[in-house]
């Protein structure tokens, strides 16, 4: 499992990063099902986590929309929809299609930022061939192409369109659908992810701007084949 920032200083938001690593792992696996009210009580006792950091990690789920409150009767496992999940992919492309002059901009300056990318590349593929069997594999998946899109959106240093990012839940529907994903298109996204890092080494905006788009549009349509059930 990935470790946050918060983890890394030790101050008081470990609990809350561990509760909302926690809790996506278990929706990933099933363990809560869409449309499965959430029982405060049964976290604690599964996590060893209090009933305030939980309640904390659910809140800002909420605002993802992986978690559905209703006032005075509790919350439940949101249940998948894909027109919001598509919605969500139309601000990530709008959010890193804006930033990618500056994210341009960045890189000539500092090149070792191109480096990051490509380190995290390498990971991403090592943790595919890793496997693919478990939920686990997957979640160790979804954190390395999570991570990817963190770096871009970071290098523009524009510290509001990374709150954005992450308060839409950028990325969090997709944990949901990577364990319906085939190795292929595993490898696929990865090959997205480098056609954006040659753009950015090449200082070719077109060409980034173009592999952005191709990147969200495979997206979606993993969506609607994943989640949409075939006709009769």
């Amino acid at each position: 499992m990935a470790v946050t920032r918060q983890q890394k200083n030790g101050d008081p938001m470990t609990l809350v990063d561990k509760a909302y690593e926690r809790i996506k792992a278990d929706f990933a696996r099933g363990a809560l099902a869409p449309g499965e009210k959430i029982i405060f009580r049964d976290l604690v006792e599964r996590y060893g986590i209090s009933e305030t950091p939980i309640k904390q990690a659910l809140n800002r789920m909420v605002t993802e929309g992986l978690v559905e409150s209703i006032p005075h009767k509790g919350m439940w496992v949101a249940t998948l929809n894909v027109r919001d999940f598509c919605e969500v992919l139309d601000i990530r492309y709008a959010l890193e299609s804006f930033l990618a002059p500056t994210v341009l901009q960045a890189v000539s300056y500092h090149p070792e930022y191109l480096q990051q990318l490509e380190d995290n590349i390498k990971r991403h593929y090592a943790a595919i061939e890793r496997g693919t069997k478990n939920i686990d594999d997957f979640i160790e998946i979804y954190n390395v192409d999570h991570a990817f899109h963190i770096l871009f959106i970071g290098f523009a240093n524009h510290k509001h369109a990374l709150k954005v990012y992450e308060s839409i839940g950028a990325h969090s529907f997709s944990l949901f659908l990577y364990n319906r994903k085939p190795k292929a298109k595993l490898l696929d996204g990865v090959a997205e992810h480098q056609a954006i890092l040659d753009a950015l080494k090449a200082q070719d905006l077109d060409a980034l701007q173009q592999a952005i788009r191709v990147h969200m549009e495979n997206a979606k349509a993993s969506v609607n084949f994943m989640l949409v059930p075939p006709a009769p």
